[in-house]
């Protein structure tokens, strides 16, 4: 039963943030036409390009940690995995990114206990990559969220950094291996790696922030370099309070109703709606796109295969 309630909720949670997204852009129609849009293509071109980094580092980051449970699989082999599975999670349900990933990987050896850990802990770094350019640009954002939502932002740093530590995850990994009856591998990457990873991650996703920006600016000329700083940490949040949320299929909805909250306190109500919707837009674009770059990079011996 109590399943059951949890894959109503994933399913209806979205639609009722979808509905009052859908009404708060009906009800501002006019002033949503009456803003000066457009589509700038060298805004576009730069968005596209500063994305780059998100679509090419999050994959180098997993690869990297499949390789410190002793899985040396070629980078591209693990591009092509992590792109497609990012795409399988926008179907409703909430498992199938992970069951993408364990069912992909498995042609390379690598288990379902190994495909989830490092899965997690690739999530893990990225959240908290993006709480940097979201404190940093805004801060002051963080009042159009929830109490809890502002707790469980302010704790989750405290959390994860437990959980990412590499002596501390083996600590506890084996008796949990154990406990659910998985093989236990132990991850062989030292904190300097880790950290490593963490820092590329960052750097990823401040360039992701103003990708984002960069996209706002293409469809509306009228903003100024404050208004694209505040935009691009106004999405990191929206991202990482979406991700903490996990009620909806990659936070479609969540992040979006977040994101307009956010963007509504510099931008009147019904732009701000439509922008956010007009972001996912682009992302899911751009994924698109880069899943596409990664079939038409010289593929190794395995990916020739497929």
């Amino acid at each position: 039963m109590n399943r059951r309630i949890l894959v109503a909720a994933k399913i209806v949670v979205p639609l009722v943030v979808a509905f009052f997204i859908g009404r708060a852009i009906h009800g501002n129609w006019q002033q949503v036409r009456a803003e000066p849009w457009r589509l700038d293509l060298v805004w576009l071109a730069g968005s596209f390009a500063l994305a780059a980094a998100w679509h090419l580092v999050r994959p180098l980051g997993w690869t990297l940690l499949i390789r410190g449970f002793g899985h040396a699989v070629p980078y591209w082999d693990i591009y092509r995995v992590y792109r497609k599975s990012e795409l399988s999670r926008y179907v409703p349900g909430g498992i199938w990114q992970f069951a993408a990933r364990i069912y992909l990987t498995r042609r390379y050896g690598i288990g379902a206990a190994v495909c989830l850990a490092a899965t997690l802990l690739d999530m893990t770094l990225a959240a908290l990559a993006a709480l940097l350019p979201a404190a940093w640009l805004a801060g002051s954002a963080s009042t159009s969220l929830g109490q809890w939502q502002r707790i469980s932002l302010l704790a989750f740093p405290f959390l994860a950094c437990v959980f990412v530590i590499p002596p501390v995850f083996n600590a506890w990994a084996r008796p949990v291996a154990r406990l659910l009856g998985q093989p236990y591998q132990r991850l062989e990457v030292s904190v300097s790696r880790m950290l490593g990873i963490w820092a590329a991650y960052c750097a990823m996703w401040s360039l992701l922030a103003f990708a984002m920006a960069s996209f706002a600016r293409a469809l509306l000329p009228g903003l100024d370099a404050q208004q694209l700083a505040f935009i691009a940490g106004c999405y990191a949040m929206a991202w990482a309070a979406a991700l903490l949320t996990m009620i909806s299929p990659a936070g479609m909805g969540i992040r979006e109703g977040i994101l307009g909250l956010l963007l509504g306190q510099t931008l009147a109500a019904g732009t701000a709606m439509t922008l956010a919707v007009a972001m996912r837009l682009w992302i899911v674009s751009m994924e698109l796109a880069w899943l596409g770059v990664g079939y038409l990079a010289r593929p190794g011996p395995r990916a020739a295969a497929d």
